[in-house]
């Protein structure tokens, strides 16, 4: 009798695994903590967000909180927006893809300005204060991908990372500590209990493992993800304006940030592939994941803005890193479905929901920023930001886990870049015409797979101002090529995935 047969006789219907967490965190959970895109206002986001030199637009402050200085007057600013997501995917010769929506808010904000009631414009003309909200960043998506593939299977990922681990030692036991003591992982744990790890091979003492797949065997693989959440920061600024030359800016930013990622890969096996032993047959798989993880934390940032001549303007600002605290959350389980002596049979092992917290730390970042003003015309400004993504430190883990080889893979993987952001504006009286331009580099460096991974992001909008009140609307379009593999196996084909993203932003804007 094979250990399928003798398996199903010990072991049948669901079980409930219980154990501790283990750290996971990866070079992609820091670049999704640290990196940061174009939103916040209608302006803004329609100028490709180079506005570390000009102000007088709430989101400036996130940039360079000199702009905060610019403000003549007191504002309060709204911004919703919807966005729709599309993601394209391409694997192994088959093509899929999947769309998403959301509603949201890119900007809430409060400006009071203050005037010392002078009568020259010499000394501190103003002095002035904001609060408020910009979103930095949105995880909402849905992606699909599919292929055939006849060389490999995760079931022979789970074969070779259960190598080692004696068979006994992976059923499931209340006493058992997977990711603990030299005790397996969960997905091996869970591959064994499903017969997706078929049986040990003969002359390994119960440490070796064959695949419920024979060589050659084929299988559709399939990758489903809805992803949701986002981050932003709620500023809390102060500027003075100096004789309108000189502008000196100083925030407290308090970042938040939530992300949950729901995932099930598929195997379904080709019809053509040959009984294993007594008649057994494998048919397909489930693998579900399950990720939540939210936390805060807290930079500060300071400024200014230099106005050599009426028609130009000279910006520089420093940001510290952001040092957040993490909490997180995670499950998974597994179902496959096998023939077994002519009976189909479905087996379910899951997990507990594991718990982790840390402390993270992202890059500093230096922000150089040129505007030229036409007056009465317009204007067209640049931001430069340089940071470096090597220096993304995971700090203090729960358990006291240090995370030295992590750190050491974000330093051997990622690398320092220069984000560059272009914006115009064109006023014909009351009306003005936008466009923007940015575009962010990969954080990774050359021979990894994302070396080539960049954002770009194309803008535009136009806006209406009278008196007191402003509307201004914003069309923003990010494009961005990615590849990821579906497991860590040598031969596997990397999945190409292409992201579109449009999202249509409306600012309501009332100065007093």
């Amino acid at each position: 009798m094979t250990r399928l047969n003798i398996k199903w006789i010990l072991f049948s219907g669901a079980f409930i695994l219980t154990s501790s967490y283990a750290t996971a965190q990866t070079t992609s959970d820091a670049l999704r903590f640290s990196q940061t895109i174009n939103g916040g206002t209608a302006r803004f986001t329609s100028m490709g967000g180079a506005f570390g030199a000009l102000g007088a637009d709430f989101t400036s402050l996130s940039i360079n909180p000199a702009g905060l200085g610019v403000y003549k007057s007191s504002e309060f600013t709204i911004t919703p927006s919807f966005k729709h997501n599309s993601i394209k995917s391409a694997y192994n010769e088959t093509n899929a893809s999947d769309t998403k929506n959301r509603l949201s808010f890119d900007n809430v904000g409060l400006v009071l300005s203050f005037n010392p009631y002078k009568t020259d414009e010499r000394g501190i003309v103003n002095y002035n204060i904001g609060f408020g909200y910009n979103r930095t960043n949105d995880f909402n998506a849905n992606s699909y991908s599919k292929g055939n593939n006849n060389v490999n299977s995760i079931m022979d990922y789970f074969a070779e990372k259960a190598s080692g681990y004696y068979y006994e030692d992976l059923f499931d036991d209340d006493n058992k500590t997977p990711f603990k003591n030299g005790v397996a992982p969960w997905d091996v744990i869970m591959a064994w209990n499903t017969y997706l790890l078929f049986d040990t091979i003969a002359g390994t003492n119960g440490t070796e493992y064959m695949p419920a797949l024979l060589t050659g065997d084929g299988v559709v693989q399939k990758n489903i993800v809805n992803s949701k959440g986002g981050s932003g920061v709620y500023d809390i600024s102060f500027a003075i304006n100096i004789s309108n030359k000189l502008f000196i800016g100083a925030s407290l930013g308090i970042s938040e940030f939530n992300y949950t990622y729901n995932a099930t890969y598929k195997e379904d096996a080709f019809e053509s592939n040959p009984e294993l032993s007594l008649g057994n047959r494998f048919y397909y798989m489930d693998y579900n994941q399950y990720y939540e993880n939210s936390g805060t934390g807290y930079n500060f940032k300071i400024g200014g803005i230099y106005t050599p001549i009426s028609n130009i303007r000279i910006g520089l600002s420093i940001h510290t890193p952001t040092f957040y605290s993490f909490s997180e959350k995670y499950s998974y389980s597994m179902l496959s479905n096998f023939d077994i002596n002519g009976t189909e049979t479905n087996s379910i092992s899951k997990s507990p929901l594991g718990r982790y917290e840390y402390d993270f730390e992202t890059p500093f970042k230096l922000i150089g920023s040129f505007a030229y003003i036409f007056k009465n015309v317009g204007l067209i400004s640049l931001d430069v930001e340089h940071l470096d993504y090597s220096s993304m430190k995971f700090r203090n883990g729960g358990d006291g886990y240090s995370f030295t080889n992590e750190n050491s893979a974000i330093e051997n993987t990622c690398k320092s870049v220069t984000n560059i952001r272009v914006g115009g504006e064109i006023k014909i009286k009351d009306f003005a015409i936008r466009a923007g331009y940015a575009f962010y580099p990969s954080p990774y460096k050359s021979g990894y797979l994302n070396e080539s991974s960049n954002t770009s992001q194309i803008s535009g909008g136009f806006g209406y101002r009278s008196g007191g009140f402003s509307i201004d609307m914003a069309y923003l379009h990010t494009i961005k090529k990615e590849q990821y593999l579906f497991y860590d196996y040598n031969g596997l084909n990397p999945v190409e995935t292409k992201m579109n993203d449009g999202k249509v932003l409306v600012t309501l804007g009332f100065r007093f």
